[in-house]
């Protein structure tokens, strides 16, 4: 398990308890949220009822039919699950809501899957913006820091030894040790932000002019680190945070394609000019687009708990119908994108990659390997189910009437079922 992201591979809710701790003491979400503790889609979970109770909405537990179906193994719920690769063994339950784990590992994968060849020094613009580069997107953010801390620790210690030298040079001393102490001392209170007073203040002789042209030399050199440091934080401190998930998983049937996204912290963030790019790369690695239902490209805004389903349906015009070149069994893999601006005004963007069973990527064994080694199913375009439905109205348990009258909410988004499929079965 690994508890920062809150993944559970073996299929049962997981806690780490410093971080259960951690965020009951910050005020975050630690038992629900799309932060820690998803429950999964298990046996052990099972379905539950929702019922208002004196004005609060309490969940009952139970286990589904579905559920029960899945564990006598008279139904299984994934076409070409993980069980058909040796590598995903033990993967087969999911994390809830994990698609960002899932998609990170995605992009890192399939970045790696190629490589340059040639002059790779042609791809870099100058040595100065691929140290900018590293120190603001690169490397993390403890990294930055701690570099921060040993370049400090050089320079203090580098012109304790250059006065050290200075003095020698200048008056001797038969004690290099002593005069040592004296200049690394120096050396501190010239990059110091406090007072003298934290070593004791005497006087002393004053200094000599070489003393005095080092420690402005290491004035600017400390000046010019700190510059630096504080522009890389901002220029990290800057960049968007994640504002939307897309689900790990795409549902491919005979009649459309549907994925589904949803906001991560849905009572602040609020998308306009949602603009959605939905494509499918076949065989020979060709491109197709696939439009959206009824001729939309993204929406005015969208904001609040309800998902966002992204559907594509294969009609006559569709490159995923059966007749169609590179058709339904030559899909590689079908991805997304997402472009919006959020109420303040910064960039949100986002994108998925969902992968067919039989794609030339999904044969290849390293590639799969690479997902297991970070405990995580790739992507997957899954066929022969649908999404459970996550949107019910709020009723009264007793009546099985609505709670009109009662205050909101009204409705209820079921973040369970946000991963949650069932199968579709033929016609009796």
């Amino acid at each position: 398990m690994e508890c920062a992201r809150g993944l559970d591979v073996v299929g049962r809710t997981g806690e780490c308890s410093e971080m259960h701790l951690l965020r009951r003491l910050l005020g975050l979400p630690y038992k629900t949220g799309y932060y820690l503790d998803h429950p999964n889609v298990s046996m052990e979970r099972g379905d539950g009822t929702f019922a208002m109770v004196d004005g609060n909405l309490t969940f009952t537990p139970g286990k589904g039919e579905l559920m029960e179906e899945v564990a006598a193994g008279k139904v299984t719920p994934i076409n070409g699950d993980s069980r058909r690769f040796a590598e995903f063994e033990g993967l087969d339950v999911r994390p809830k809501f994990q698609g960002g784990v899932v998609h990170r590992a995605e992009r890192d994968i399939h970045k790696a899957t190629f490589a340059a060849e040639g002059d790779e020094g042609a791809l870099s613009v100058s040595l100065a913006e691929d140290v900018w580069y590293l120190l603001t997107e690169d490397l993390s953010l403890w990294a930055v820091l701690r570099l921060e801390i040993a370049l400090e620790v050089l320079v203090i210690v580098g012109f304790a030894i250059l006065l050290t030298l200075a003095s020698l040079a200048e008056a001797g001393g038969p004690d290099v040790g002593d005069i040592f102490r004296g200049k690394m001392l120096l050396s501190l209170t010239s990059v110091r932000l406090s007072t003298d007073s934290i070593f004791g203040w005497q006087s002393k002789s004053a200094s000599s002019g070489l003393e005095v042209a080092i420690l402005a030399v290491q004035g600017w050199v400390h000046w010019l680190l700190l510059s630096i440091a504080g522009a890389v934080i901002v220029a990290r401190a800057l960049r968007p945070l994640q504002q939307v998930v897309f689900n790990p998983d795409c549902i491919l049937t005979d009649d459309e394609v549907a994925l589904r996204l949803q906001i991560i912290r849905p009572g602040k963030v609020e998308l306009v000019n949602v603009h959605i790019n939905l494509q499918v790369f076949v065989n020979g690695g060709r491109c197709h687009q696939l439009p959206l239902t009824n001729g939309i490209s993204g929406y005015a805004a969208w904001f609040g708990t309800a998902p966002m389903n992204i559907r594509h349906v294969i009609d006559e015009n569709s490159p995923l119908r059966a007749d169609y070149p590179g058709g339904k069994l030559g899909i590689y893999f079908i991805r997304v994108s997402l472009s919006a601006t959020d109420s303040n005004g910064n960039p949100v963007s986002a994108f998925a990659s969902y992968y067919h069973p039989d794609s030339f990527f999904m044969g290849m064994r390293d590639f799969r390997e690479a997902f297991a080694a970070r405990k995580v199913m790739p992507p997957r375009i899954l066929q022969g189910v649908r999404w459970s439905d996550q949107m019910r109205r709020i009723r009264d348990k007793s009546t099985n009437k609505g709670t009109e009258g009662v205050g909101l909410p009204t409705w209820l988004v079921n973040i369970d079922n946000t991963e949650a499929f069932e199968p579709i079965l033929p016609p009796v």
